[in-house]
C-alpha cells in the first residue's frame, strides 16, 4: 500500500487488494414500476424479487471462470530491513497475493502492476483449481496496469471486454475477486463516480464505485451487467466506506495491445511543461474565465515544442479539433498520439486563436535537471521577495533569495531559491527586468518560476 494523496490514497499492493459490486439493469424496474411496491399483490412482488436475485446469481457463475487467484513470491532487497544473516545465506522472501482476468483463451491475464512488481515467481489459481506458472509480458507502473501470459494453458475461459467511457454513474456494476484469500468473492454496488484524479501517476482516469473492496482483490475485473469487463480494481481510501477505484477498461485495451506487441508502453511527448488554467490565474494572465485548455509553463529547449513555435504563457485548447477540457485531458491525448505524426495544435495566445503543427516524439524518462544554490541581491517591496542575477549560468536567470514573511509573495507560496523565468507573458532575465515588469502590472501578478527543474505559474495577488 502507498499513499499518493492528502487522503492517503492506498494502492493495494501484495496484501492490498479490492472488490467491486453489481446488479442486474432489470433491478431498476422493481423502483421504476408505475405501481408503488406498497399497493403490488405481495405475491407478485415476492416473485419479482425471485427473479432478481436469480439474475444475481446468474451473471456471478457465468463470470467467476474467467477472474483468477494470482500468488507471488519476491525476493526482498539487499537493503531491506530484515538482511540475510550470514553472507552465503539467501536473501529473505515475502509472498503476497492479488486477483486478475482471463482475456485470452491462450492464458493471457490482466492485472495490477503492482501484484506483480518484483515478483520472483507467479503462480495462478484458475475457477477450476488447477494452479499454473505465468511470466510478465509487460508492465505499465504509470496505469498500475501488467499483462502476464501462463504456461501450458488452452481453451480457457475469457471475460469479454466491454466500454468504460459509454458506461453511467449510478448504474450497477459487480466484481469477482479474492479478498483475503477468499476466492471468486463477488460483491455489487454502483458506479459512484468517473474522471477521479487520486494522485496515482500522471494518466488518472479513475473509475469509483461504492462496492465492498478488501485486500487480495487488487487486479480483478469490475463487470457491468452485460457481463462486460468495464474496469480493473486497484486503489481504496483507507477507513472510507464504500470509496474504491477501477482502471477504465478503455484505457486497459491500449496498455495491453501495446504489452503485447512491445513489453512496454510508448506516449506521446510534446516537450511542454502544462498547469491547470484556475480562475485566478486567467484573471492574472488576462485569459477569458470560459477558456478551457492547459496552460503552457515551460518549453524543453531543442524539443518539439519550441520547433513548432510554442510560447511560455499559451493555452492549449484543441488538439486534432478535439476541445481540451482540463490539462490532465491534455496530457492523456498527448500520449495517444502516434508517434512521427506532424498533429495540429490550437492555442489561443494573446486575445487570437492559432493553428501549430507538432511533431510526436516518444515520451522521455524524466530526468530532475540541478538548479543554482541563490546569492545576495536587492529586494522588491511590493511582492515581498529579495531577488538577484545568478552567476556562473548558461543562461541569464533570476533567483528568488529572501521572501518577507506574511507578504503577497508568501501567501501565494514562492519560495527562496526559486528561479523567476517570466512575469505574465513577459521573460526576465534580470533582476532589474523582473522590477520593471512588476512595475507594469496593477492588480494580480502570474510570475512564472523554476523550482527543483520544474516550471509553473504562481499568481500573486495584489
Amino acid at each position: 500500500m502507498k499513499s499518493r494523496t492528502g487522503i492517503l490514497i492506498f494502492l493495494t499492493f501484495f496484501f492490498g487488494g479490492m472488490c467491486w459490486g453489481v446488479l442486474p439493469d432489470n433491478l431498476s424496474a422493481l423502483w421504476n414500476s408505475s405501481t408503488p411496491v406498497s399497493q403490488q399483490d405481495p405475491s407478485e412482488t415476492k416473485e419479482q424479487i425471485s427473479d432478481e436475485l436469480s439474475t444475481f446469481a446468474r451473471l456471478a457463475q457465468e463470470l467467476k471462470p474467467a477472474v483468477v487467484n494470482i500468488s507471488v513470491v519476491k525476493q526482498l532487497p539487499s537493503d531491506s530491513p530484515f538482511p540475510a544473516t550470514f553472507p552465503n545465506q539467501s536473501l529473505p522472501e515475502a509472498t503476497g497475493q492479488g486477483s486478475g482476468v482471463i482475456i485470452s483463451s491462450d492464458g493471457e491475464v490482466l492485472t495490477n502492476n503492482h501484484v506483480v512488481a518484483g515478483a520472483k515467481t507467479i503462480s495462478v489459481k484458475l475457477g477450476d483449481g488447477r494452479e499454473l506458472a505465468a511470466e510478465v509480458v509487460g508492465t505499465d507502473s504509470n496505469t498500475d496496469l501488467a499483462l502476464l501470459r501462463l504456461f501450458q494453458a488452452h481453451d480457457l475461459p475469457v471475460a469479454r471486454l466491454g466500454d468504460s467511457e459509454s458506461v453511467a454513474v449510478g448504474e450497477w456494476v459487480m466484481a469477482i475477486g479474492n479478498p483475503f484469500g477468499l476466492e471468486a468473492t463477488v460483491t455489487v454496488g454502483v458506479l459512484s463516480g468517473k474522471g477521479r484524479v487520486i494522485g496515482a501517476g500522471p494518466y488518472d482516469d479513475f473509475l469509483q464505485t461504492d462496492a465492498s473492496i478488501n485486500p487480495g482483490n487488487s487486479g480483478g475485473p469490475l463487470f457491468n451487467t452485460q457481463g462486460e469487463v468495464i474496469g480493473i480494481n486497484t486503489a481504496i481510501v483507507p477507513g472510507g466506506q464504500g470509496i474504491g477505484f477501477s482502471i477504465p477498461i478503455d484505457l486497459a485495451k491500449e496498455v495491453v495491445r501495446q504489452l503485447k506487441k512491445d513489453g512496454r508502453v510508448v506516449r506521446g511527448f510534446i516537450g511542454v511543461g502544462i498547469q491547470p488554467l484556475a480562475p485566478a490565474l486567467k484573471s492574472a494572465l488576462e485569459i477569458p474565465q470560459e477558456t478551457e485548455g492547459a496552460l503552457v509553463a515551460s518549453i524543453l529547449p531543442g524539443g518539439p515544442g519550441e520547433k513548432a513555435g510554442l510560447n511560455v504563457s499559451d493555452v492549449i485548447v484543441a488538439v486534432n479539433n478535439e476541445r481540451i477540457h482540463s490539462d490532465r485531458d491534455l496530457l492523456r491525448k498527448v500520449a495517444k498520439l502516434e508517434i512521427g505524426a506532424d498533429v495540429p495544435f490550437t492555442v489561443v495566445r494573446g486575445s487570437t486563436e492559432e493553428t501549430v503543427f507538432i511533431p510526436i516524439v516518444e515520451r522521455p524518462s524524466p530526468e530532475a535537471p540541478v538548479v543554482e544554490p541563490p546569492r545576495t541581491g536587492a529586494s522588491q517591496a511590493r511582492v515581498g521577495v529579495s531577488v538577484t542575477d545568478m552567476l556562473n549560468t548558461d543562461e541569464p536567470r533570476v533567483i528568488i533569495t529572501a521572501v518577507a514573511p506574511g507578504s503577497p509573495a508568501s501567501r501565494a507560496g514562492l519560495r527562496r531559491g526559486d528561479i523567476i523565468r517570466a512575469v505574465g507573458a513577459n521573460p526576465v532575465d534580470s533582476a532589474h527586468s523582473f522590477i520593471k515588469e512588476v512595475g507594469k502590472i496593477k492588480g494580480n501578478l502570474a510570475i512564472l518560476i523554476e523550482r527543483q527543474g520544474r516550471t509553473t505559474f504562481i499568481v500573486v495577488e495584489d
